[in-house]
């Protein structure tokens, strides 16, 4: 079978997407992770057809969730509406695919993921817009977004998976996110990642003001960067992930299973310490 997001090209390649509209990161890994439980450890497996369909519907509605997370009040009108449009688009094919499919209970089911999804959204932004967010409910909140849609699936698991599932899931997403989060160093006002959260809540008036206002200069930020360690934060979080998960995957029993999680899991989180962007390696070292 050839990959979710190689699969979805057709909608996420349409001309007009591409001309305005830079999109998030596609949720292949994910996708797959579920499609690794309901193959090998679902009471009744869906037919292969149906699993990658559900595997594409769901990674397509989530790609959709995160496009629709790139509007940002001001800026270009245009890019705005067509970041919008281009979500809905996402989140359309989802409903197409499983109806062509007449799996009634899979919409159900990640209709009201959806739901919950939303609700968590709003309020992190409340919470973001009064200034109240923690870095760590920041990253948590992230983590639920970032897997409700494929935990949705836990119920047609059998019951020796039904718990493994949604932990080896969440492991799975914190690492990818813990790996972006530093890649998106510095924090600023238009990128309001984990690090911004943290130096808002823990560093003095000014430190807060700067990040708030924009991106400080280089002499600020590596200030900011050595006093609070904030790459050895992030690195240290996502190699305990890292184990984490490996400790789940070893305990889940399946052979064939832990078999294909590992090997999902290994080109991407097999390094001993994550890799920070190469300008922030550089700060850091000055």
């Amino acid at each position: 079978m050839e990959g979710f997001k190689e699969s979805a090209r057709k909608y996420t390649e349409h001309e007009l997407i591409r001309a305005h509209v830079t999109l998030p990161k596609f949720p292949e890994l994910r996708s797959r992770v579920l499609a690794a439980f309901l193959k090998y450890a679902a009471e009744h497996a869906p037919h292969p057809k149906l699993q990658e369909a559900i595997g594409l519907a769901v990674s397509l509605m989530q790609h959709g969730l995160d496009t629709h997370e790139l509007v940002e009040p001001g800026g270009d009108n245009r890019r705005r509406q067509m970041a919008v449009l281009a979500g809905d688009y996402f989140s359309s094919r989802f409903y197409q695919l499983m109806s062509q499919e007449g799996s009634v209970q899979t919409i159900r089911l990640i209709s009201q993921a959806v739901c919950e999804v939303n609700r968590l959204k709003v309020n992190m932004y409340m919470k973001a817009k009064r200034l109240l967010l923690t870095a760590e409910e920041y990253l948590r909140t992230r983590v639920d977004m970032d897997t409700l849609l494929f935990t949705a699936f836990t119920p047609w698991l059998d019951a020796a998976h039904r718990k493994a599932c949604p932990a080896v899931l969440r492991a799975f997403a914190e690492c990818e996110l813990l790996a972006d989060e530093l890649e998106r160093l510095p924090p600023h006002a238009g990128n309001k990642g984990w690090a911004y959260w943290f130096v808002l809540e823990h560093g003095t008036a000014e430190e807060a003001e700067l990040v708030m206002r924009g991106k400080p200069d280089d002499a600020r930020w590596q200030k900011i960067l050595l006093k609070y360690n904030l790459i050895g934060r992030l690195t240290d979080r996502w190699e305990a992930r890292v184990a984490e998960l490996n400790s789940l995957l070893r305990s889940l029993g399946s052979d064939k299973l832990a078999e294909e999680l590992h090997r999902l899991a290994e080109p991407r989180f097999a390094a001993r310490q994550a890799t920070a962007a190469p300008e922030i390696r550089k700060v850091a070292s000055a």
